[in-house]
């Protein structure tokens, strides 16, 4: 009987052992392990690599950034702005300066340049301007030397904000190319600028469009906050037909255009100059470069309030007769 049962002990001891069904463990060799440390090393090095790269990537453009802001310090002063910004200093506490803050509905002067697209002036940039909730404005539509019904659509309106001048010959701009496009619209934003009389100034460009509330949250901003200029976001259209949210916050090229801004008329006294091109700079970026040197008490607001329709699919230049062209 013992014997028997010492055997059915042994027999349960032995199948209590491993599975023979089950796959024994796998045991890495010491090369495997080896090469696993050293590709960890590998990828731990790399990550260093790239966070150096990225924080010489940030210092290059920041250093990029403080040379440009020279630059541009240096090219406003031999511009002759240095006189504008003293004066901006003397006038800014002056009872005249400030009252256009206090008025209860500031006059404020749309200017718009156009060139023979009346459909394009009349249903998209005129139609937002009308339609602003902001009703105290003076609107003024310049042609440059417009050949077309232009004068006749604007005056159909029968809107009596509205004040149509054509100039009497185009330009003169530089010959079709980059440096055309650079200026082309110059002339009629100086005729434009000298007509203006309201205390706050804005543009729109004739084929691109505001939000209806735009004028008067820019009219509240500046009143309340005694902003000498107020800027925005805006939507700028892709060439696949989308809309990006554009404007970073900084007043940089690229960033802003005069669609989006909103001034005191103090800087009526900043020109817009038809040579930018030569720098080579568009004509709105020079504008506001300019202003921006002044150092105006500004305000940015998130709030995309302007519809940039990007021309992809500009028609071929046509000189007018008799046209002169800048060297």
């Amino acid at each position: 009987m013992l014997p028997r049962l010492l055997r059915r002990l042994r027999s349960s001891a032995s199948n209590e052992g491993p599975d023979s069904n089950q796959a024994p463990p796998i045991v890495a060799p010491a090369s495997v392990d080896a090469d696993r440390q050293t590709l960890e090393a590998k990828n731990r090095s790399l990550a260093d690599e790239n966070q150096s790269l990225r924080e010489e990537i940030s210092s290059f453009f920041g250093q990029l950034h403080r040379e440009r802001q020279r630059l541009d310090y240096v090219l406003s002063e031999q511009e002759g702005l240095g006189r504008l910004r003293s004066l901006l200093i003397e006038q800014r506490d002056t009872a005249a300066f400030q009252s256009v803050f206090d008025e209860p509905s500031p006059l404020v002067s749309v200017l718009v340049a156009t060139c023979d697209r009346p459909a394009l002036l009349i249903e998209r940039c005129l139609h937002a301007i009308r339609s602003q909730t902001y009703k105290n404005l003076q609107i003024i539509v310049v042609g440059d030397h417009s050949v077309d019904e232009t004068q006749t659509m604007v005056e159909a309106l029968g809107d009596e904000r509205i004040e149509f001048h054509n100039l009497p010959r185009r330009g003169p701009y530089p010959r079709p190319g980059q440096d055309r496009w650079h200026v082309a619209g110059t002339a009629p934003l100086v005729a434009a600028q000298s007509l203006a009389k309201g205390q706050f100034i804005t543009y729109l460009d004739d084929d691109d469009s505001w939000d209806p509330s735009r004028i008067e949250i820019m009219v509240n901003i500046a009143k309340e906050q005694r902003a000498e200029l107020v800027w925005h976001k805006f939507w700028f259209l892709w060439p696949d037909g989308s809309w990006k949210l554009w404007g970073n916050g900084r007043m940089e090229y690229g960033q802003v255009g005069v669609q989006m801004v909103f001034y005191h008329r103090f800087f009526l006294q900043v020109p817009w100059d038809v040579y930018a091109y030569r720098i080579p700079e568009p004509n709105d970026w020079n504008h506001l470069r300019k202003i921006w040197h002044l150092r105006p008490k500004a305000v940015f607001i998130e709030q995309p309030l302007t519809w940039y329709f990007k021309n992809y699919d500009s028609p071929p230049f046509i000189a007018q007769e008799g046209e002169v062209f800048l060297d």
